[in-house]
């Protein structure tokens, strides 16, 4: 971690015969200008929808917006191993294990790897890709260099299930004769799924939303009149995975 000094000055003022301490003077401009400041202005995949097998590029758009040139920026974090993860075959020389490139202070550059979209993907509904990038001689701000992207693999299909419960015990789980019926869950794709869909509990506190494509979807909650949802939120979110039944849950409490 840098370290930063602080220089304090006494200065006589003549016309008022006193002494005033002038305001103090920091270096952490001037130690943060020695460091480099790579910037991931976009990450993209060369296309919106591919299918298991595919060959994909990611590309980065990478700028060093520090005083100084980044020399060796490479991909030094990242990688979910979630199974939808792209499965990089070659790395254009910015993967861990490369020398890296350089960008020079107010330089622009283009950086791409390339991949297989994994079978994983299937059942996720996406391939994605996620890592940080830095320099070899110092990165000045770390909040700005994670590049995420992802992309579509349309066609699979899952099974969103839940139920709602009050529990009455205080077991925290739900029991025979618990369940609370006409609750209305409402589910909206994400991103690129066009499709809403409702249910309504029924008199064990359960239902199921069928044939549903795979991705990220919110859950709307709406409960019967004289009862509140004490655990799982009103607006929230699910995924649904190919051959899969997602589970949420709702336990409710009696409005007073």
């Amino acid at each position: 971690m840098s370290k930063f000094a602080r220089v304090r000055g006494v200065a006589a003022i003549a016309a008022f015969s006193a002494a005033a301490v002038l305001p103090a003077v920091s270096t952490t401009a001037s130690a943060a200008s020695d460091q480099p400041n790579v910037l991931v202005q976009a990450t993209r995949f060369d296309r919106y929808v591919y299918v298991p097998g595919d060959s994909a590029v990611v590309v980065f758009t990478l700028r060093n917006i520090g005083q100084v040139d980044a020399k060796n920026v490479k991909i030094v974090s990242g990688g979910s191993g979630n199974s939808n993860e792209l499965d990089v075959t070659d790395w254009g020389g910015i993967g861990f294990s490369d020398e890296g490139i350089t960008i020079t202070a107010g330089q622009t550059v283009t950086a791409k790897l390339r991949g297989t979209v994994p079978n994983g993907s299937f059942n996720a509904g996406n391939v994605a890709f996620s890592g940080g990038f830095s320099a070899s001689n110092g990165e000045s701000d770390d909040s700005n260099n994670y590049a995420n992207a992802s992309a579509s693999v349309p066609g699979g299909k899952g099974t969103l299930t839940g139920y709602s419960y009050v529990d009455g015990n205080q077991n925290n789980s739900k029991d025979p004769g618990e369940g609370l019926a006409n609750v209305r869950v409402t589910v909206v794709g994400l991103y690129d799924i066009e499709r809403i869909e409702s249910a309504t509990t029924d008199a064990n506190g359960e239902f199921a939303i069928t044939d549903l494509p795979v991705g990220q979807y919110e859950t709307r909650v709406r409960t019967p009149e004289g009862w509140w949802l004490k655990y799982g939120g009103p607006v929230s979110h699910a995924e649904v995975r190919a051959g899969e039944r997602s589970t949420v849950v709702y336990e409710a409490e009696p409005q007073l």
